[in-house]
């Protein structure tokens, strides 16, 4: 389910782009929205699904949260390989690093076949 789209930039810092200041500057988050009952994304167990690289310094945010709240059995969760290439986080079915897992929900074989499933034109935020 690879998509072909190169979304390098996102996961290839030779990539970036800087400000004239040498400072980066994160574009807003594309997918930023709130799980709540009578909201557009309405709890449901088994409606949901973590994705998360321990590489990432974000990822043990979400893993706290959902074990604090008593959320394991009510939403999955998937583990990507922390080397990421030039298509970003891959799945155990392409880098089959201890720990990792295949995903069970979109046969996927990065992240980013995910947001692109989602949203074709996603640029990286």
């Amino acid at each position: 389910m690879s998509s072909t789209r190169d979304v390098s930039k996102q996961s290839d810092i030779s990539k970036s782009t800087m400000e004239h200041d040498g400072s980066f500057k994160r574009l807003a988050s594309t997918f930023r929205s709130t799980i709540e009952k009578g909201g557009q994304f309405e709890p449901e167990a088994g409606r949901y699904h973590l994705y998360v690289s321990y590489a990432c310094p974000w990822a043990h945010r979400t893993l706290i949260t959902r074990e604090l709240k008593g959320l394991h059995d009510i939403i999955g969760l998937s583990v990507v390989s922390p080397r990421m290439g030039n298509h970003g986080w891959p799945f155990a079915n392409v880098d089959a690093f201890p720990g990792a897992d295949a995903d069970p929900v979109n046969n996927a074989e990065h992240i980013k076949d995910i947001y692109l499933k989602v949203e074709p034109q996603y640029s990286g935020r």
